[in-house]
C-alpha cells in the first residue's frame, strides 16, 4: 500500500546528519506544488470558458466554482514553503492535494 493512506505529519527539516540541503523540497511540498497547480489550472480554464462564453447567460454557479478552485491551488502553492512551520495548515492542505492527486491520478492496482 506505501505511503498512501498515510496522514502528514510534519518533521523537521534536518535531523542527525542527515539535513536537506537548501532550498530542496521534501516529498510533502513537491504533493501541495503538484495539486495546486493541478486546482489553479482548472480554476483558470473553468473562469475563462465560463467569462468568455459566447452565451448570454453565464452560469454563475461554474463561476464560483472556478474562483473556489484557483483559490484553493493558491492557498496549496502558499503553503507548501512553510508546511512545517504551520502543522495544522499542513494537514488539511495534505487532506485536499490526496484526494485532488487520488481522485484525478488514481495509482494502478
Amino acid at each position: 500500500m506505501g505511503d498512501h493512506g498515510m496522514a502528514y505529519a510534519p518533521q523537521p527539516i534536518g535531523g542527525a546528519g542527515m539535513g536537506l540541503p537548501r532550498g530542496a523540497l521534501n516529498n510533502v511540498q513537491r504533493r501541495f506544488l503538484r495539486a495546486g497547480r493541478i486546482l489553479v489550472t482548472a480554476g483558470w480554464l473553468v473562469l475563462t470558458y465560463t467569462t468568455t462564453s459566447n452565451r448570454v447567460r453565464a452560469n454563475a454557479e461554474h463561476a464560483v466554482v472556478g474562483l473556489a478552485l484557483l483559490l484553493l491551488g493558491m492557498f496549496l502553492i502558499v503553503l507548501s514553503p512553510v508546511a512545517n512551520q504551520f502543522p495544522g495548515a499542513a494537514r488539511a492542505g495534505a487532506a485536499v492535494a490526496d484526494a485532488v492527486l487520488f481522485y484525478l491520478f488514481a495509482p494502478g492496482n
